[in-house]
């Protein structure tokens, strides 16, 4: 008689780990998934009230700054995720915490450090912004997407969308917390408290990272290949192809949410007789109301990415955010509470798409190329983010709040229906295991 296999959550814990490495990781998740939050609730309001920056400008220069953390995963995410592959993810998982607590703490004296260097101009202070958030962005890149790999070399395929989906309920905690509980307390006492507790949290990370997880790579030296290795892994593969093309398309999907309703509701602030910190607090109650429904969605779309595949709760997913941008832009009023539901639908659509897409990327990657797959799959992110950004952003300024919600739905509309195209020629790797165990 066999032993009883000891589970984390449902999931089997190997042999060679144990359930605190679980545990640490998943924090370690919780942590990131924090500091990948705060800038979407602090810089509007902080672009606005201590910068002062043009009203004209906030699209562009607001949009500009999430994407400097796009620039840092383009730039990176595959070298870090070829080099995790070599050298391990606990290494760079703690460099990135430690990355993101130091520079979090100085994004906070932008306009200090601008004056120091001679720059007294709201150009100059800007210009230290990008520069900040593009150095708290290498520190996400080294941090979040090892994470997640590490999740895949923790688990087994049959048990994989359990995981992701046990991370993504996760990774919705932590931004909940963000929106939620911290955008209240720095509602009280001031912005700057906001970017001292994004430092804590990095710290508290770097603890979890550190003493608590353990990489589990193959033995022996590390695989010999780089990006034109994997670039041949995708042509071959029709899953692949549409992994990488939901990441492009779906990620995007919280980063527009929360960076244009939070901005939607600064700028309309004066209209409703609040300040646009009351504003950020509201935007930050939308998003961590949403955050509290994925939450709750996550378990059912683990088991039914596991159960009915991965290509089909992705591309419900997609049909459902796509709808729910759609929806958005049809609304007038950012302080509606219809605006709960629509943002509602989008979380819950960019959850399933993206859990669908990430599982089914992992499950087809050889297994020595993990690291590097995945690092390419991240690469797609913060491609589709920035054009989506961008455009966003001047469309924002130029045509109207309603316009980045428009074109965010219709390109998730489009993609849902391309993926229902091609699913029958998807190989689902995780389906073959259970059908021969049957």
């Amino acid at each position: 008689m066999e032993p009883k296999k000891t589970k984390f959550a449902g999931i089997p814990v190997p042999d060679d780990l144990k359930k605190s490495n679980f545990r640490s990781l998943y924090f370690s998740a919780f942590f990131v998934a924090c500091l990948m939050a705060v800038p979407s609730v602090l810089q509007p309001a902080y672009l606005k009230e201590v910068i002062n920056i043009p009203k004209d400008q906030a699209g562009l220069i607001n949009t500009g700054l999430q994407n400097m953390s796009q620039i840092a995963t383009l730039l990176l995410v595959g070298f870090f995720g070829i080099l995790s592959d070599k050298i391990g993810r606990r290494i760079l998982i703690v460099l990135g915490f430690a990355c993101c607590a130091v520079f979090y703490v100085l994004f906070g004296y932008t306009k200090e450090i601008s004056m120091f260097l001679g720059d007294t101009s709201v150009g100059g202070q800007v210009f230290v912004a990008y520069i900040i958030r593009f150095l708290i962005g290498i520190g996400l890149v080294l941090s979040f997407p090892q994470i997640m790999t590490m999740i895949a070399d923790y688990t087994q395929p049959k048990d994989r969308g359990k995981a992701y989906a046990l991370s993504g309920a996760v990774i919705g905690f932590g931004s909940m917390l963000v929106f939620g509980a911290l955008v209240q307390v720095a509602k009280n006492t001031g912005l700057l408290s906001l970017f001292y507790m994004a430092g804590a949290l990095g710290f508290t990370g770097i603890l979890f990272a550190q003493f608590g997880t353990r990489d589990r790579l193959p033995k022996g030296k590390g695989p010999s290949f780089g990006f034109r290795e994997i670039y041949q892994e995708v042509k071959k593969s029709i899953g692949l192809k549409m992994g990488y093309l939901i990441a492009a398309v779906a990620r995007a999907d919280i980063a527009i949410v929360a960076t244009f309703i939070i901005l939607w509701m600064v700028y309309k602030a004066d209209a409703a007789g609040i300040t646009p910190v009351e504003a950020t607090a509201r935007g930050g109650i939308v998003m961590m109301v949403t955050s509290l429904v994925t939450l709750f969605a996550y378990p059912v779309l683990g088991v039914l990415t596991d159960k009915i595949g991965r290509v089909s709760v992705t591309i419900v997913g997609l049909f459902l955010s796509g709808a729910g941008f759609l929806l958005m832009a049809a609304t007038e009023n950012p302080f509606s509470p219809i605006i709960f539901l629509y943002a509602s639908l989008i979380c819950i659509g960019f959850s399933a798409a993206t859990l669908g897409g990430d599982t089914l990327t992992t499950d087809l990657a050889p297994k020595n190329m993990v690291g590097g797959i995945r690092g390419g799959l991240n690469t797609m992110q913060p491609i589709g983010i920035l054009i989506f950004m961008q455009m966003g952003g001047l469309m924002f300024d130029k045509i109207g709040y309603w316009a980045p919600f428009a074109l965010k739905g219709g390109v998730s509309l489009i993609c849902a229906l391309w993926v229902l195209m091609i699913r029958k020629r998807i190989i689902e790797p995780h389906k073959e295991t259970i059908n021969v165990k049957n």
